[in-house]
């Protein structure tokens, strides 16, 4: 799914971009976006892979958000608040978010201005929490306004600018005394830049084998461990071997060839045979501790004659280094 970028901008009258000394050490204002001069980002979460629930419209239910419309979206989700100059407006704020919209090229997709029925507030206190700022927003729905943005990518970046005053809730310690109750305007982004996640090698579910198995005809594992130069199969590869089983005995007429690979590192014929004896291991597990009937099974080496990534590489090699099921 493409990734999508949830965010508050921020530029002032100068569409400033320096970061302020105060900032929350080790921050960085979100790629692409300006601040609002002169503000201090005193919440952040950097980017890691989430899932977010981008809101289309005003809240039905507060914890946890329940939105009659709104799209799930995956990605580097990263969260950045803002802290205003003293004595700028939450209008102002959210005047200048929308012409960072306008100069960007985002397509709105929902606004929330002030005064319109939808309380956000309380949904953000996560995300507060997160980026480590307490309840800095939850409770002033009267000064909420919401904006929600698309760019024009192939793989879209989402923003949601989020501005209001903080009216109540308990401040970290760093914050008392700079941020003052109906007067600090305060400006919420969540980002979330497109990314896929990074696929682990490590584990395949029986679902998932039988899915590459129709879709490929084989499926590589990398979730059976061997000591180097060796053939006997670790206690770690366990939860493989039970999906494996668990396949097999979901699908009677199912028949495989278990086929084991290496990397090119040593002589080529001890690789052949070490990749043959460890797809034998497997193959006597399945059959001798798992009940698989023989005839379902046999085992194949073919060394380093079919890498599926280049051996020039440890990450190459790691993934070179497998066993495969294929369908007989």
């Amino acid at each position: 799914m493409a990734a999508m970028l949830v965010a508050v901008v921020s530029m002032g009258l100068a569409a400033g971009s320096v970061a302020s000394a105060q900032d929350v050490p080790g921050s960085t204002d979100p790629a692409g976006m300006k601040r609002y001069e002169g503000s201090e980002l005193i919440g952040y979460r950097a980017p890691k892979f989430d899932e977010y629930v981008l809101p289309l419209s005003a809240p039905t239910g507060l914890e946890p958000a329940v939105y009659p419309k709104s799209k799930s979206v995956e990605g580097l989700v990263s969260y950045y608040t803002y802290l205003a100059p003293a004595e700028r407006t939450p209008t102002e704020l959210f005047r200048n978010y929308k012409l960072e919209f306008q100069r960007l090229g985002i397509v709105t997709l929902y606004e929330k201005a002030v005064g319109q029925h939808g309380w956000f507030g309380p949904t953000f206190n996560k995300i507060a929490e997160d980026s480590g700022v307490a309840q800095l927003l939850a409770y002033n729905e009267a000064e909420e306004r919401m904006l929600v943005g698309k760019s024009k990518d192939a793989d879209p970046t989402y923003y949601v600018v989020f501005v209001t005053v903080y009216k109540d809730g308990v401040l970290p310690d760093r914050l008392q005394g700079k941020v003052q109750k109906g007067q600090s305007a305060v400006a919420q982004l969540v980002v979330v830049t497109p990314q896929q996640m990074e696929k682990k090698m490590t584990f395949v579910n029986a679902d998932e084998m039988k899915q590459a198995l129709d879709d490929a005809g084989k499926v590589a594992l990398y979730g059976l461990y061997f000591d180097t130069d060796k053939d006997a199969v670790k206690a770690e590869s366990q939860p493989t071997l039970d999906e494996i089983a668990k396949l097999l005995k979901s699908e009677p007429s199912l028949r495989l060839h278990v086929v084991g690979h290496t990397d090119n590192q040593g002589k080529t014929d001890y690789n052949l045979d070490l990749s043959r004896r460890r797809a034998a291991s497997v193959v006597r597990e399945l059959t001798g501790r798992m009940g698989i009937a023989a005839n379902r099974l046999d085992a194949f080496g073919c060394g380093l004659y079919s890498p599926v990534e280049t051996n020039g590489t440890e990450d190459g090699r790691a993934k070179n280094r497998r066993v495969e099921l294929v369908e007989w």
